[in-house]
């Protein structure tokens, strides 16, 4: 053979080897890419990722449940008392899957994200808005939650189910249930008003960004979760409490859009992401988002704080409007009795409370178009005030809301921290 053809044909061969593994690099950057996509995708959607502290973790140590809820941090717990439950061992997904043949799941066919709906609320009749009401439960079973039988599963696919139940409820099919969460005592912090839930999910499902009026011990049996949560002195736009989504932020924090919510790209987020065996507290009135990132069985325990018997104890007490007065009346008895109501709870600056509950409740709600508004009543009203003597008013109305003022104020002093009196004022 002729050196040259030798050396062609070496050439060859070796080209012809680098053009294979060419081909082999660029599969396996494709499947790196696919993989990373894939995993990301089952991890929940974030674009762009929120700015967040990592929530401290720690073992629960020699210290008491109440001592370490009642210094109202989040903070992620290890060696806690779930780790002696037969739940923590026990409740696989197939496991509650036959113990429970048939659940009332909530269902919503085109949108991941849960959010409350509360039936009845004030202004439910003014909501000029599209929504798969939450409290709808659907007859269900655990595969179908977790879509056992479908064969394209993605985490972005509809439609969505979702299981939470008072454990309590379940004993009709399980009788022995709650003995799988035992001991329990210790994360009960109040005498009335305790639940402790079942919380069943898939990848992809988030619910909404909200607070709750009590103390939380949320325990992660299975899967992973991530919690995004912020104290209750962020801006996060609350629904106002009269809407059906009270206790509900406006924002989608996935997708915050800065024009309509700008205070909000200043809240300062702290994130969690919780697995087998954690524990997380969650303090009263702390705002929290959460994502199913993995298949996902989870036990909470709610107990009242002070401030919920407290504002059910406010609601009681009658406010001191004569039942004769028309709107003229009420309209100005109102504003001086909100004004005197906010000088007793130390808030000076009682027009700029007001403008920023405006600006950050209802402002954004009526600008959406989610709310229909009486412009000419609101006309009429504006109207009206620009017209008052306040002095005088106030002269004649104080006396008579007095009595009223007297009966709330100690009521919201009472309240642990004056960033949660302040949500409760609002």
């Amino acid at each position: 053979v002729m050196p040259g053809r030798v050396k062609r044909a070496k050439a060859k061969v070796e080209s012809g080897g680098r053009y294979v593994l060419a081909l082999w690099s660029l599969a396996f950057a494709v499947l790196a890419i696919a993989s990373f996509y894939i995993y990301y995708r089952l991890q929940g959607e974030r674009a762009p990722p929120i700015p967040a502290v990592q929530v401290h973790r720690q073992a629960i140590g020699s210290r008491s449940y109440r001592e370490v809820a009642e210094l109202r941090e989040p903070m992620v717990l290890t060696g806690t008392v779930a780790d002696r439950w037969r739940a923590r061992k026990e409740f696989t997904t197939s496991f509650l899957a036959r113990k429970l043949p048939h659940v009332m799941a909530y269902k919503q066919e085109s949108k991941r994200s849960f959010i409350t709906f509360h039936d009845g609320k004030p202004l439910e009749p003014l909501v000029n808005e599209r929504w798969e009401d939450f409290n709808i439960k659907h007859n269900s079973t655990i595969p179908e939650i977790l879509q056992w039988e479908v064969s394209d599963r993605h985490p972005m696919k509809g439609p969505y189910l979702y299981f939470s139940q008072d454990i309590a409820t379940l004993r009709s099919d399980f009788p022995d249930v709650t003995g799988y969460v035992q001991p329990i005592n210790d994360l009960i912090l109040s005498d009335e008003n305790i639940q402790v839930n079942v919380w069943i999910g898939r990848a992809g499902l988030v619910t909404h960004t909200h607070y709750d009026c009590t103390y939380n011990f949320f325990v992660q049996l299975r899967g992973r979760k991530r919690f995004t949560l912020a104290p209750p002195n962020q801006t996060l736009y609350l629904y106002p409490c009269l809407h059906p989504h009270y206790g509900h932020s406006q924002v989608d924090i996935l997708q915050p859009d800065l024009n309509q919510f700008p205070l909000f790209d200043s809240v300062q987020f702290l994130e969690a992401e919780v697995g087998p065996g954690d524990m997380l507290v969650v303090p009263p009135f702390w705002f929290h988002h959460v994502e199913t990132l993995e298949e996902s069985v989870s036990v909470n325990v709610w107990s009242d704080a002070p401030e919920y018997a407290l504002i059910n104890e406010i609601y009681t007490k009658p406010i001191p409007f004569e039942e004769t007065w028309g709107w003229t009346e009420l309209t100005k008895s109102t504003k001086i009795y909100i004004d005197m109501l906010l000088i007793e709870l130390g808030v000076e600056d009682s027009r700029g409370f007001i403008q920023r509950l405006l600006q950050q409740r209802y402002d954004p709600v009526v600008q959406s178009g989610n709310l229909y508004t009486n412009e000419t009543l609101s006309t009429e009203i504006h109207t009206l005030c620009s017209h008052v003597d306040w002095d005088e008013a106030r002269l004649h109305y104080q006396p008579l809301l007095k009595r009223g003022t007297r009966l709330l104020t100690p009521l919201f002093l009472k309240m642990p921290t004056r960033a949660t009196m302040e949500i409760c004022v609002g």
